[in-house]
């Protein structure tokens, strides 16, 4: 806990400009479709330093929640704010993030999404002697993504680890070529090996 609230800090410190021009755009967004942002000051505060990082790394402002996908259509639809928003908010009170919500959520309902949304991404970790296996996570049945995906078991993965180098497997060539996009932005070295069903790559952590 102490890892991920220095962290925290640190990329807010990071990307303080960049939180500023998100809320910007949140702010005149939730004004004119009737929502609200998620009144935690924390949590708010993570998504938005989330979708600076996703922007920095992938070069567009995806969904903090879901790595980009192989298909060109369904990453129109993953730009933050997302096409899921309205579908999502009738079914949870708020956005997949628990970024957006119903204007007149109240705060258990705030409280009841955002555990939703740790439930999901907060799972035990196949890691075994350097080794992240990511396969086998249930998916989403908007997007047919997986939760948590292998960016999110490497961010999860990196509030703890201590090595100098991590192998990860994934199922799927994007997911080798997200892992490269994230590598090169963290200036970590990055090496990848394909397999008739699986992917290995390979990241110099230190």
């Amino acid at each position: 806990m102490l890892n991920m609230m220095i962290g925290f800090f640190k990329d807010l410190w990071k990307y303080r400009e960049k939180v500023k021009k998100q809320d910007k755009w949140m702010q005149k967004y939730i004004a004119k479709n009737n929502y609200a942002l998620n009144p935690s000051w924390m949590m708010s505060t993570n998504l938005k330093i989330w979708l600076s990082e996703m922007e920095a790394t992938f070069s567009k402002r995806f969904c903090p929640c879901f790595e980009p996908s192989s298909d060109a259509e369904l990453n129109k639809k993953m730009m933050c704010p997302c096409e899921y928003v309205e579908d999502e908010i009738k079914e949870y009170g708020t956005c997949h993030c628990a970024l957006f919500g119903r204007a007149d959520l109240d705060k258990a309902g705030w409280k009841s999404s955002s555990k939703r949304l740790m439930s999901e991404y907060q799972v035990p970790l196949n890691l075994k002697d350097g080794v992240l296996d990511t396969r086998g996570k249930p998916l989403d049945h908007r997007r047919n993504l997986p939760i948590p995906d292998a960016m999110h078991q490497l961010k999860a993965t990196l509030n703890s680890y201590t090595g100098d180098s991590l192998k990860m497997i994934v199922s799927t060539e994007q997911e080798v070529q997200n892992l490269q996009k994230i590598a090169s932005f963290r200036g970590f070295g990055c090496e990848s090996t394909n397999h008739s069903d699986y992917h290995e790559v390979t990241l110099q952590l230190k």
